[in-house]
């Protein structure tokens, strides 16, 4: 994301890990059931994991248990966590390969020594062989994921109530006129307030419900306490997108396309899908609850959650370079309770905190306290690039027509003036022929010398190819 990356393209990373390592070994018992936690910790490229020969049992994501549900293979993005159970094999006579793939279409370019699937072991016998995979697919796509949509949460809850306050959103990647790449909810890049919110909801008194104050780019949403809140995100990038909500997991109503074989139909349309609620199957009864789930390149998910955890809570994308390029927003939810839960106002040690830091504690999120609708000086992010031509483009295209104008012109009262010169046409045809003579007598030496320079250009071009 600079001026020599103009199109904000992801740092391909080095390698890809398991337990911060690679070649290694999970010993086993056999005829054992067991417990596997797995999370993605990296920053940017999502993984399938499976392990050969061997049925998962997904228990629980997110924090969230789910009825017991089995699975070949699963789609673990940023910041995603399973639970699953394995139940080993009675014979000890082999080792079975535990196998991760990224996710290769997240990548914009792939080094020829960068290794995207992986092989560690389920070990039942140290003295055994430890194979590699049999990778059957060409690329990670091929691969065919569980839909997590499909999980059934354990507690049974139902499909929250129709909703009281409904999100919309768009995600778009764009340049900005400062040749950076941005990334945009709704056409906002989220840019953090001079004043962290959550203390200007403590030193806004009945203000605090007032979205203005809060700053435009860190694109606030106030929430009344208890609201059904649903989230409708149209991805237009080409991208997958994991967006995690702090302080809630959410019910995962409707994704388009579904995660499995079908993920990334509308990567190569013309135009994104956008969701229409007037076009969907029904809903979920007891529709799959996380924190975090991943909308498909030009596709769309829809959210429902309630607004029950008072708070300021981040709403963003959760790989890190999405996330640093502003694809992030804020949803202040219940700010008279956030108030009430603290009613002698900040604690001395968040305070002293603050003032280590130079961050100021009161005002608005341009830092202005005297008055909290004057948001002068807030941060913005950098302008869009204009469409057309700009003012400069304008007197600079006005004076090359000048100028060419006036070329012209002169060229034209030139000619014109010129008198004009009788030619002897005898001499002239001698002067030709001579010219002819020469030029063919000149033409040999020059063939000859041009068969050289041929050769020296032929060598040149190989040397500096070499």
């Amino acid at each position: 994301m600079s001026l020599y990356n103009p199109t904000g393209a992801e740092p391909i990373p080095q390698s890809f890990l398991l337990n911060d390592t690679q070649n290694t070994s999970l010993q086993v018992e056999p005829g054992t059931t067991y417990m596997l936690r797995l999370i993605n910790i990296g920053a940017f490229v999502a993984q399938y994991f499976y392990i050969e020969d061997h049925e998962l049992t997904i228990v629980e994501i997110d924090g969230v248990y789910t009825e017991p549900t089995k699975a070949d293979i699963l789609y673990i993005a940023i910041a995603q966590r399973y639970a699953v159970l394995v139940t080993t094999k009675n014979s000890t006579a082999k080792n079975y390969p535990i196998v991760t793939v990224a996710d290769s279409e997240l990548l914009d370019t792939i080094p020829s020594d960068l290794q995207l699937n992986n092989t560690n072991w389920l070990e039942y016998n140290k003295s055994a062989p430890h194979l590699q995979a049999n990778m059957a697919v060409d690329t990670s796509s091929d691969l065919v994921p569980f839909d997590d949509m499909t999980l059934v949460p354990a507690d049974h809850m139902p499909l929250f109530a129709e909703p009281d306050h409904i999100i919309d959103l768009t995600v778009v990647m764009q340049n900005l006129d400062n040749g950076k790449g941005y990334a945009f909810l709704n056409n906002i890049s989220y840019t953090a307030a001079i004043v962290p919110t959550v203390l200007t909801v403590l030193s806004s008194g009945d203000l605090c419900t007032n979205e203005v104050i809060y700053g435009e780019f860190t694109q606030p949403v106030v929430l009344e306490h208890n609201q059904v809140v649903q989230i409708v995100l149209n991805n237009n990038d080409t991208g997958t997108h994991p967006f995690h909500l702090h302080g809630h997991n959410f019910q995962l109503i409707n994704r388009d396309p579904p995660l499995g074989r079908h993920f990334y139909d509308y990567s190569d349309l013309d135009s994104p899908v956008n969701f229409n609620p007037d076009n969907h199957t029904a809903f979920p009864k007891v529709p799959a609850r996380r924190d975090t789930f991943v909308v498909p390149p030009q596709g769309s998910w829809v959210v429902r959650f309630v607004a029950d955890n008072p708070g300021v809570w981040f709403f963003h994308c959760h790989i890190d370079w999405h996330l640093s390029q502003g694809l992030g927003m804020l949803l202040i939810e219940g700010p008279r309770h956030i108030q009430a839960q603290l009613p002698n106002g900040v604690p001395s040690d968040h305070l002293a905190a603050c003032k280590a830091a130079s961050i100021p504690t009161t005002g608005n999120a341009a830092g202005n306290s005297e008055d909290f609708l004057d948001l002068s000086g807030q941060p913005e992010q950098p302008g869009w690039i204009p469409a057309g031509f700009t003012t400069r483009g304008i007197v600079a295209l006005v004076f090359s027509t000048i100028n060419a104008v006036l070329g012209m012109t002169f060229i034209g009262i030139y000619g014109w003036l010129e008198p004009k010169r009788k030619l002897d046409t005898t001499e002239s045809a001698g002067k030709v022929a001579l010219n002819e003579e020469d030029d063919s007598g000149l033409g040999a030496a020059h063939a000859a010398g041009g068969v050289d320079s041929k050769t020296m250009e032929k060598n040149s071009t190989a040397i500096a190819e070499g």
